[in-house]
């Protein structure tokens, strides 16, 4: 896997941490990981564009984001998806998977 790859996945995860932060944080610590979060996730999306073209990386990191942010609020705080949402996040799936193939095929 291209480090670019797991760049986009970091990216991801401080993505979910700072969103939640935003919603939910109250004490100094908690606002303090938020704002870690938030330059974590810029470093390694803007990093993950040295390996990855940028288009397919921002499609993809957006993508994720936005699926995660979902399964956050549903795992973590109970928050059912809508019938809509689940429709939409297949399809989201589908077109991160689909970047991520038609990278590769561009790599080779």
């Amino acid at each position: 896997m291209n480090i670019g790859w797991v760049k986009i996945l970091g990216a991801t995860f401080f993505e979910l941490m700072w969103i939640t932060g935003l919603k939910y944080a109250e004490l100094p610590w908690e606002w303090a990981v938020t704002c870690l979060s938030i330059m974590g996730s810029s470093y390694c999306l803007i990093t993950a564009g040295n390996t990855l073209p940028v288009g397919t990386a921002y499609s993809v990191f957006v993508g994720l984001s936005s699926i995660g942010t979902i399964l956050v609020e549903f795992l973590g705080f109970g928050i059912l998806p809508s019938f809509w949402q689940l429709v939409f996040m297949v399809t989201l799936i589908v077109g991160v998977i689909g970047l991520k193939l038609l990278n590769e095929q561009v790599e080779r």
